[in-house]
């Protein structure tokens, strides 16, 4: 046998998700893991960690810092609009071989959870900076802060007490997705992570090549 029919033997046993859900998957998965550091570090503003981060990589740096955090919370909304979008057009493959019950719930639940946050998360920092107000920079080339009026005092409850709560959601549930991939990697070892395998592998290319027969 091939390694092109070793390829589409394997992506027959495992059902895929569309391409596109995949890459937008592992693009979520790379902000949400430079997010939550990020914010980490800015969260409250504080006068010591600002001066520490400024005399480690120079003036201003904080500043920036906070600013790409900004920017990449836009960008993870954006992304989950157009995830919502391709799980609409591409529903999930199937389980194969098929998991067991409480597993398929416990799987749905979380990630109906993640996405809620992922959408939820990202709209409250927006909304709390606007109405700070301070600027809400995409990326250093457009200044998206919402219009809406001055209100300093919700803006802090938000960013304190809604916003940072939920990003630790997010860690907490994003640490359990990963631990459940692994688990059906290295224990069950049922195919389920190749469901999500990034785009671009050998089984992708001979899908490629099948269609395009």
């Amino acid at each position: 046998m091939s390694a092109s029919e070793e390829a589409e033997g394997a992506a027959a046993e495992a059902p895929r998700y569309a391409w596109i859900r995949r890459m937008l998957h592992w693009a979520v998965a790379l902000f949400v893991l430079l997010q939550l550091p990020t914010g980490y570090v800015i969260a409250g503003y504080e006068k010591d960690t600002v001066e520490a981060v400024d005399a480690t990589f120079g003036k201003g740096a904080f500043n920036v810092l906070y600013d790409l955090h900004k920017s990449m919370g836009l960008t993870v909304l954006g992304l989950m609009v157009l995830r919502v979008v391709a799980k609409a057009g591409a529903p999930n493959p199937d389980y194969r071989p098929p998991i067991k019950a409480w597993e398929r719930t416990a799987s749905h639940a979380v990630h109906v959870a993640l996405y809620g946050l992922l959408i939820v998360t990202p709209i409250v920092g927006w909304v709390g900076v606007s109405l700070y107000p301070a600027p809400a920079p995409f990326y250093f080339l457009v200044d998206l802060r919402l219009p809406i009026g001055e209100a300093r005092g919700p803006s802090e409850f938000l960013l304190g007490n809604v916003h940072g709560p939920l990003a630790i959601l997010i860690g907490i549930l994003a640490a359990v997705h990963v631990l459940a991939a692994l688990k059906h990697r290295l224990l069950n070892r049922d195919r389920v992570w190749e469901r999500m395998i990034p785009p671009g592998d050998a089984a992708d290319q001979a899908g490629s090549a099948s269609r395009s027969r």
